[in-house]
């Protein structure tokens, strides 16, 4: 399974600067009612969904192109999910039926954590600015945390530049 970590992603000031917005008591979310199926709730973000969304787009998430060398970005969310007494995960999922980039950057540290591919379950652990890089058919869930009360990531989901 191929997949690439990236620790410090962002230069810091950059990334402290998106995480006071994403941490801000005036940062609107959304209520989703499931994260993929028949699973626990989430709070939800949308930057991007084939065409900028949100009016945090430009500021925030536009720089991460130059980073990422995205041709197309197809959507670019973030998720937010609050602390349980006990641990739970997302149902195992694809972001896209088709071969495509996904992304996940860690805007926090916490026990929670993402897990890669549905037999092998490789935990990638939730540590701030650390980029997650890998194919868009590769199944993964998110393991939601139980220290913190806010875990925060940002996904990503793009066509690379050939």
């Amino acid at each position: 399974m191929k997949y690439k970590i990236i620790k410090n992603f962002l230069d810091k000031p950059v990334f402290r600067k998106l995480q006071q917005v994403l941490f801000s008591e005036q940062m609107v979310w959304y209520w989703k009612e499931n994260m993929t199926k028949n699973d626990n709730y989430f709070f939800n973000h949308c930057f991007y969904n084939h065409m900028p969304i949100s009016s945090l787009y430009m500021e925030y998430i536009e720089p991460l192109k130059e980073k990422l060398n995205w041709a197309a970005l197809m959507e670019a969310r973030a998720n937010l999910m609050l602390r349980q007494p006990t641990s739970y995960r997302s149902h195992f999922h694809k972001d896209r039926p088709f071969q495509a980039t996904s992304a996940i950057l860690y805007m926090n540290n916490c026990n929670g954590q993402t897990l890669l591919g549905e037999q092998e379950k490789i935990p990638i652990n939730s540590e701030e600015n650390k980029l997650l890089v890998f194919d868009s058919q590769i199944k993964h869930c998110a393991k939601s945390q139980t220290d913190i009360l806010r875990r925060i990531v940002i996904n990503l989901n793009y066509f690379e530049t050939p």
